[in-house]
Order: C-alpha cells, then sequence, then structure tokens
C-alpha cells in the first residue's frame, strides 16, 4: 500500500514538473510581452502639420514601432472628443501603420486650428503619446504669417540629458502651437510632435529617456495659428543632449 501510495507520489510530483517546464517553455517560445516603443503622427503630405479648405477630406497616419505581438487597442481623438476606436490584433514584427477611417471623417467645417491624437490604451504601459494639428483656413483667409522667435534652447546649444523646458516669442494674443522635432536638418519626418497652448513646452523624462539619445544632433522647429487665423512659422533649431 505504502509502494503505491509513493509511487503515486512520485509520478505527481513528476508530471507538476514537467508541466512547469513546459509552460516555461512556451511562454518562452511565445517571445517578448507586446509593448509599444514609439508612435509618430502625419498628415498625407508627410507632415505633422496641413493646412486644408472648409469640407475638405484629410487622413491622419500613425506609424507604430512595436515589440511582441498582443492586441492594440486604442481611439483616434479630435479635439479632446473621440472620433473612432481601433481594435486590431498585431502579430510579431516592427512597426504598423495605421489611418483613421472614411466614416466618420476627421472634421474640417470649422475654420482655426484642430488638434488629432492617438490614444493607446493596450498596452497598457506605452510611450508618450505625440498630437498633431491641422489648420482649416476661413473663406477669407489671406495667408498672414509672422516669424516665431526661438528664444531657448539657443541654436547648436549642448544641453543636460534632462527634461528641458522649449521657449519661443509667437503671436501677442491667444495662440495655438505645434513644436517638432526632428532627427535630420531636412526636417522631413518628425520623431516626435506636441501641440500646446502658450510659448513654451517642457520635455519630460519619459519622452527623452523613450526618444532621444546622448551626443547626437536633434532639429526643432514652431508653428503656430492665432485665435485671429494668423500663421508663424520658425526657423529650424539644432540641439545637442550631452553624453
Amino acid at each position: 500500500m505504502k509502494n503505491s501510495i509513493s509511487l503515486a507520489l512520485l509520478i505527481f510530483v513528476t508530471l507538476s514538473v514537467f508541466g512547469a517546464v513546459s509552460q516555461k517553455q512556451a511562454l518562452s517560445a511565445a517571445g517578448p510581452a507586446f509593448s509599444i516603443n514609439r508612435t509618430a503622427l502625419y498628415f498625407e503630405n508627410r507632415r505633422p502639420d496641413i493646412t486644408v479648405q472648409r469640407n475638405q477630406p484629410i487622413k491622419v497616419f500613425a506609424d507604430i514601432k512595436y515589440t511582441g505581438s498582443g492586441l492594440l487597442q486604442g481611439y483616434w481623438e479630435v479635439n479632446g472628443r473621440i472620433l473612432s476606436y481601433v481594435n486590431q490584433h498585431v502579430i510579431s514584427g516592427n512597426t504598423l501603420t495605421i489611418q483613421t477611417p472614411q466614416i466618420p471623417p476627421i472634421p474640417t467645417f470649422d475654420p482655426g486650428t484642430h488638434v488629432v491624437k492617438f490614444v493607446i490604451t493596450n498596452p497598457a504601459k506605452t510611450v508618450p503619446l505625440p498630437s498633431i494639428a491641422y489648420f482649416v483656413a476661413p473663406s477669407d483667409y489671406a495667408g498672414r504669417s509672422i516669424v516665431i522667435k526661438i528664444l531657448s534652447p539657443k541654436d547648436k546649444a549642448v544641453i543636460e540629458y534632462a527634461p528641458v523646458k522649449f521657449a519661443w516669442e509667437g503671436f501677442q494674443t491667444d495662440a495655438s502651437y505645434s513644436i517638432q522635432f526632428y532627427d535630420s536638418p531636412k526636417a522631413e519626418k518628425t520623431v516626435f510632435s506636441m501641440c500646446v497652448l502658450g510659448s513654451s513646452y517642457t520635455l519630460s523624462g519619459d519622452a527623452l529617456k523613450m526618444i532621444f539619445i546622448p551626443n547626437k544632433k536633434y532639429y526643432w522647429k514652431i508653428k503656430g495659428c492665432s485665435a485671429d487665423n494668423d500663421y508663424g512659422e520658425s526657423q529650424l533649431g539644432e540641439f545637442t543632449f550631452k553624453k
């Protein structure tokens, strides 16, 4: 009787250990956990800003760099209001591109500046989320413009690898601005962009560590639109984070 119990116990322990090992191997074979590494937004002109006429259709694209596989969930947001939801299974790979749907379309009826975001809800822990802006021109828009002056950091500045405040001099009235960062002086595709009210923006520690690399040149510029529908843009500034 004792031998039978001992044999049964030995079999149970062996199967338990084998099962645990097999489960561990299966998890290992499944690859790394699903995570988002970077998100970049742009319009059909491949830029993070665009000017359109009233009721002109536009699209926004999101390039999402990721690791692993899983369920991507999120939503497109315009001016703080949800436009549409996204639920998409992502297989193991590197980059996924999604775009806003045709229905409902991005609203282009009201003149002025409008802000678009793609908010990721799963995976929950994600990278800093960029935002981009489009300007709907009023019927009497005459293309009035000003030059926005970069204040800090100074051009070609070498700065500490820590949260840093970017400041500029723009419109005298209420305005919205888009700060755009590039890793090339050609300024063709942003590495990060954000829409802000006011004339400064502080780059957070999270955005810094996930997007920017020490001892590498970066470039930035400001574009803005005032409450009077005047338009402004700065020259391209250069900076480097200390190693």
